[in-house]
């Protein structure tokens, strides 16, 4: 039986309500740079889960599902609406957000600190008040995008999607990958503040949190973000038919609970097959495209960086699109 939506979340983890403050903050910084074993590699490396995850181009399959999760928090969507250049300036928007994320994840660990807390200031100006009741979210009241539930939501939808979307992909990983994938993601929270006492204690606990919250009061789909939804899956005549498609990718890739209220189509007998079809054509086509088809750009030019060559001109040129730069984390 499916499980109720709306419902709150019992108990609540009273680390989950504060706010990250810049010293917060850098006592993470401090706790994660103790971790790393390589200031030259950088979080992770070629052998880490996140690399193989990450960095492999198919995570791109589950990037509508992440962030329609994103923007079914009342904190996120209103703040993207009230803050962001998504509607005036999408593209760049975009590039800054896979400058930051992939800085954190395969740059070096100076290249890490630096996005770390450039998106910290960036955040810390990101405050609001509520312009529409949704679930437990009250209009009028207080957001801000620095606080630890919020934050923590966000890094859930990308860590729990990515790795759904690889084993679709590359098969099931054993529950010791997925535990060492789950330590890994520990580290980039620390980049944003969140403190190892408001996570779940391991990777099972912290799927349960994840359903948790889906089927609670804590996600709501208001007007604000159905219209950011709407304008992302429209925002340009010319990629019509990739976002038509990506649609229908997002829509199974979707929980129940949030598929209707975001206006995605209904998992009929005819979407599901078109989804396995292209699933199909992505998973075979991975075990024969070019290196740099598979992998993200950033993680090429990290992968020369660490063996001590420059990246090479493919990379400049994809990252110059991807990132609007030619290189990254050189």
């Amino acid at each position: 039986m499916q499980p109720q939506p709306n419902k709150p979340i019992q108990p609540r983890n009273p680390a989950l309500s504060q706010a990250v403050t810049k010293e917060a903050l850098h006592q993470q910084l401090e706790i994660m740079t103790q971790r790393v074993l390589d200031p030259d590699i950088g979080l992770y490396g070629p052998d880490s889960m996140a690399w193989k995850i990450h960095g492999n181009i198919s995570v791109m399959f589950g990037a509508g599902a992440a962030n329609l999760l994103q923007l079914a928090h009342p904190w996120v969507s209103q703040a993207i609406d009230q803050h962001s250049q998504t509607q005036t300036d999408p593209m760049g928007r975009l590039q800054r957000t896979f400058l930051n994320v992939h800085s954190m994840v395969f740059g070096n660990l100076d290249q890490v600190l630096d996005s770390a807390v450039r998106v910290h200031n960036i955040h810390a100006k990101i405050t609001g008040q509520i312009s529409e009741s949704t679930g437990r979210t009250q209009k009028q009241s207080q957001y801000f995008a620095n606080q630890v539930e919020a934050l923590l939501w966000v890094h859930a939808t990308l860590w729990i999607v990515a790795l759904r979307v690889h084993e679709m992909f590359y098969g099931a990983l054993s529950q010791a990958e997925r535990e060492q994938y789950y330590e890994e993601s520990k580290l980039f929270a620390f980049l944003f503040g969140i403190p190892e006492q408001a996570m779940p204690e391991n990777w099972d606990a912290y799927v349960a949190w994840f359903n948790e919250v889906v089927t609670s009061d804590l996600l709501a789909v208001g007007t604000v973000g159905r219209e950011l939804v709407d304008y992302l899956f429209s925002m340009r005549p010319w990629l019509m038919p990739f976002l038509n498609r990506h649609r229908i990718h997002t829509a199974v890739l979707l929980p129940d609970s949030l598929r209707r209220p975001f206006g995605m189509p209904e998992v009929t007998p005819e979407v599901q097959k078109k989804f396995d079809m292209d699933v199909r054509l992505i998973r075979t086509a991975m075990k024969c495209v070019p290196v740099h088809l598979r992998w993200i750009p950033s993680q090429i030019e990290a992968r020369r960086r660490i063996q001590g060559k420059k990246a090479d001109l493919i990379t400049r040129l994809t990252n110059k699109i991807v990132y609007g730069r030619p290189l990254l984390v050189s």
